[in-house]
């Protein structure tokens, strides 16, 4: 079996978010079949597929969804997170869960900040930081 990065399982995270979000459809029961179509599509063996931090990731962010959505809210001075770009909310979302279950802040943010820098747009990195440093 070969092991997958944790960066590589964030950027699937976001991948499928990202396409929940777009629909309005942030719900356990459709994260769970978009992510069998993901096991498919990325050819992900069922059994690895279990073990994946990208299943942690998804289904834990639906679980704390309203939490998460309300604590970024609250550090993200004038900014509603309705108002963010469909992929800063849920690149937010990703580094506030880790955050949340002993990922060092330190480690939640340069890696949010890396996605941003490859997904996001150029003001993106800057604001995500600036946003989860306030979780220090």
């Amino acid at each position: 079996m070969q092991k997958v990065s944790r960066h590589k399982q964030r950027i699937w995270a976001l991948q499928i978010l990202y396409g929940l979000d777009i629909r309005k459809k942030l719900d356990q029961e459709t994260a769970r079949q978009s992510y069998q179509k993901f096991v498919l599509a990325e050819g992900v063996i069922e059994k690895t597929a279990a073990e994946l931090y990208v299943k942690e990731l998804l289904f834990g962010i639906i679980m704390e969804l309203e939490l998460l959505d309300a604590q970024i809210d609250r550090y993200a001075i004038n900014w509603n997170i309705e108002r963010m770009s469909v992929i800063d909310r849920n690149i937010l979302r990703i580094a506030v869960y880790e955050i949340q279950h002993e990922i060092p802040v330190g480690v939640a943010i340069n890696e949010a900040v890396k996605v941003a820098k490859e997904f996001a747009d150029d003001s993106s990195p800057a604001f995500i930081n600036g946003i989860l440093a306030k979780f220090a």
